[in-house]
């Protein structure tokens, strides 16, 4: 889903721009109080001149009521938020330990005995293409009250990778770092322009493996304007987020002399909503229209 960001970005930054020109305009035109003088012109204020400032003061303060009780909530999924979901796997512990933004479920420690992984082996290698690694913990096995899924990794060019990501995973927590490759390179943390340059053309990825290089080439060329738009809106996302950290306590875990945290429990996270049955509206008794209808024919017929 990361290559995915920006296209939220566009109404945050719409959105930004008006309250900042709306408050930046209340600002300017307050200077009246003071001067009592209009800010353009420099004349003599009259009454709409103090009256003006207040009523646009309250137009910024309304949109920012409307933006964070109706808006909110889709906003901060791509900005004021943390910049990306992280997973930390500790053999020493057992444990498997998520980071995710308070309304995606927040932080969670699990157990590895428990994790279920998406089933992949002998699919065919097309169905893995643009796919990622799930992980899940299901209720029967953790006893808690939510579902809990992470996906792992980059993205798939076919089946064989996400195959070949479990079982590095695996064989790490199961027999030791010794027992797996080391990673050739590491991702940072820092959010480089040029790397957002990526997030579009991940779009053409598997055409290009599928053999289409020259389509791919030719609507590169014709789409790079919307890209370059697409790249710029990735970065401003990123900007627009924090990097996720760690507790102490994790990243002490397993540790010697330092403590083990404990599983999530239900206690952690609210009840699961109960949806209310709905009022039924009562039904008018057929059998009085049925009477009355018998009565009109009974004296019909005399």
């Amino acid at each position: 889903m990361q290559e995915r960001r920006g296209v939220i970005t566009v109404f945050t930054l719409i959105i930004g721009f008006m309250i900042w020109m709306l408050g930046s305009l209340s600002i300017e035109m307050g200077t009246v109080w003071f001067t009592h003088r209009h800010f353009g012109v420099g004349r003599v204020a009259t009454t709409m001149d103090y009256i003006d400032p207040v009523i646009i003061g309250m137009i910024a303060l309304g949109v920012c009521l409307a933006v964070r009780k109706f808006l909110w909530r889709f906003i901060r999924l791509e900005n004021f938020v943390q910049r990306r979901l992280l997973i930390r796997f500790n053999r020493v512990t057992r444990q498997v330990y998520l980071h995710r933004p308070g309304y995606a479920g927040g932080r969670a420690t699990l157990a590895w005995d428990q994790v279920s992984p998406e089933p992949a082996v002998g699919l065919p290698e097309w169905r893995g293409t643009g796919t990622q690694l799930m992980l899940a913990w299901t209720n029967d096995m953790t006893g808690l009250p939510y579902f809990h899924i992470m996906l792992v990794g980059k993205v798939a060019n076919g089946t064989s990778d996400i195959v070949n990501l479990w079982e590095f995973i695996r064989r790490y927590m199961e027999e030791g770092p010794q027992s797996v490759p080391r990673p050739k390179k590491l991702l940072g943390k820092v959010p480089w322009p040029w790397l957002s340059l990526q997030a579009p053309w991940s779009f053409f990825k598997p055409f290009w493996r599928g053999g289409l290089k020259r389509s791919v080439l030719l609507w590169t060329v014709l789409l790079s304007p919307v890209m370059l738009l697409h790249a710029t809106l990735h970065w401003i996302s990123l900007l627009l987020g924090w990097e996720p950290r760690w507790p102490r306590v994790i990243r002490e875990a397993g540790l010697p002399g330092k403590p083990v945290p404990p599983l999530s429990t239900a206690a952690d996270w609210p009840p699961p909503p109960v949806a209310k049955p709905k009022p039924r509206r009562p039904r008018k008794p057929r059998n009085k229209v049925l009477r009355s209808g018998e009565k009109g024919g009974a004296s019909a017929e005399g």
